[in-house]
């Protein structure tokens, strides 16, 4: 009965979302590409045909112990490929169906039915409530987020432990009914994820007579000086160029979530409650980060509050010198269609500078989960099933199939298929190297699921200061007002 009336206090509630789509990691582009020539093509269905030649009839052991319906429920990459694939109008190029992993499933599981419902991001979070208080879904497809109609997955992660070994990140959550805040808990198992990461133009530097940075080992500053050295007239071509394009003004707190980790800028003292929780937003950190942001977005072109900056991008005449993008993949399909892959490259962000993890990448990864819905009578084999969806390789190979990057590291080490290594190497390098809590949603740095207008007011305050209306003292009184008002109602 708890678990229902907090389901039914979220449906009748206002939900304050901030770039859902792009922050989880929920969208998929519709620029795609084939993989880059390897020689030898490797497709899900392919790797299902050479099981079958190698075993004879038997194509896989099938397990017997599980027998019932599973129903999957919600959005993401089933929704964008379909059942039976999807073909771009514009490219012509095809993705193959979600029916690649029933098939494997019924292969393996054979006594066990699996229905898929999927449902568009419009509206996805009430709609994936009311099927959970309907009792008729055992997978919420993207619901980590929707933390009162999940099941906690600590039980199941220590008897398998081998499952969160195997991926780069997890959608984790707090829960002081679970855990102490100070602690994560795994609420969804991420199948698929986007790193963000910075597009750079090869051709700018080299006009600029400037060497590419070591993107797994340059700094906040390194960034900063490239980003000024790079602003100016091209001294070839004689055009404009501008040093940085952030992520979109229009979603100015995501920059603020790379650039907190970077400087290391832990704000949270965690209590026993939200409640009793104190968030130390107003120090020498969250002012360095700032101003920090602000000087990068002096070498913006003046159209990139407006969001116009990006007209050129991936084309011949890109006058930006470098991009921080969201959806690597199609980054680098948009690239390829255009025949640039030897123009541009992508790099990981900056290093953190101290704390725990000092010296990895400041790239966080925005994520598709799948989680237990709380009222299924089958959670064990929901669990199953998404322990397949992380683990089995004809799946992975699927997940690669459909342009996408598998939360699996050894399957995303495998970009190098698919894409040249200016490409998929950074990316690899991010999924690997990224402790598993480093979301788009809640770490130490940035949470923007329990602490009210918080994104809105950094978007707020970031676009202010970028503009030159409002300095970092008075930015930080702002958002601070705005937590205390918002603090002082969980009391």
């Amino acid at each position: 009965m708890k678990n229902y009336k907090k389901i039914l206090a979220m449906i009748l509630g206002t939900v304050l979302t901030v770039s859902m789509l792009a922050g989880c990691g929920g969208s998929d582009s519709s620029q795609t590409q084939a993989p880059a020539e390897t020689g030898k093509e490797t497709t899900a269905e392919s790797m299902v045909q050479t099981s079958e030649e190698e075993t004879g009839t038997q194509k896989a052991d099938a397990n017997n112990d599980f027998s019932g319906t599973l129903k999957l429920y919600g959005p993401g990459l089933f929704t964008t490929v379909g059942e039976d694939g999807s073909t771009d109008i514009v490219t012509g190029v095809s993705k193959p169906g979600y029916n690649v992993v029933i098939d494997r499933w019924k292969e393996l599981y054979p006594n066990v039915d699996l229905q898929i419902e999927t449902i568009p991001w419009d509206n996805w979070k009430a709609a994936c409530q009311t099927a959970a208080l309907s009792g008729d879904v055992d997978i919420i497809l993207h619901g980590a987020s929707i933390v009162p109609v999940c099941e906690p997955l600590t039980g199941y992660l220590e008897k398998n432990p081998e499952v969160k070994d195997a991926v780069g990140m997890m959608a984790m959550r707090k829960n002081s009914e679970i855990a102490p805040l100070s602690e994560y808990v795994p609420y969804g198992l991420t199948i698929t994820v986007n790193p963000v990461m910075v597009v750079l133009d090869k051709e700018i530097f080299e006009h600029y007579g400037l060497e590419l940075p070591d993107s797994e080992n340059w700094t906040t500053q390194d960034i900063l000086d490239l980003a000024k050295a790079t602003t100016g007239t091209d001294p070839v071509t004689g055009n404009q160029t501008y040093g940085m394009s952030m992520i979109a003004a229009a979603s100015a707190n995501k920059n603020y979530i790379w650039a907190a980790r970077a400087f290391n800028n832990d704000i949270y003292e965690w209590g026993d409650s939200l409640g009793t929780t104190k968030v130390n937003f107003v120090n020498d950190k969250t002012k360095e980060v700032l101003n920090y942001l602000t000087e990068l977005s002096s070498y913006a072109s003046p159209d990139y509050i407006e969001g116009l900056d990006m007209g050129n991008a991936y084309t011949q005449d890109n006058n930006l010198a470098m991009f921080i993008i969201e959806d690597a993949y199609s980054a680098y399909n948009t690239i390829k269609a255009a025949g640039l892959e030897d123009k541009y490259m992508l790099a990981a962000l900056p290093k953190i500078q101290d704390g725990e993890f000092k010296g990895i990448t400041s790239s966080h990864m925005g994520d598709w989960n799948m989680a237990i819905c709380n009222t299924s009578s089958q959670k064990d084999l929901a669990w199953e099933f998404m322990k397949f969806m992380v683990m089995d390789e004809v799946v992975q190979q699927w997940i690669l199939d459909t342009y996408s990057i598998p939360a699996n590291k050894e399957a995303s080490g495998k970009l190098g298929g698919y894409m040249p290594a200016d490409y998929a190497d950074p990316i690899s390098y991010v999924v690997s190297t990224s402790p598993l809590e480093f979301s788009a949603s809640a770490n130490n740095c940035y949470d923007s699921s329990n602490f009210g207008t918080f994104a809105n007011d950094l978007t707020t305050v970031l676009n202010e200061m970028f503009q030159g209306n409002m300095d970092a003292d008075t930015a930080m009184d702002y958002v601070k007002k705005n937590l205390d008002d918002y603090m002082s109602t969980l009391n």
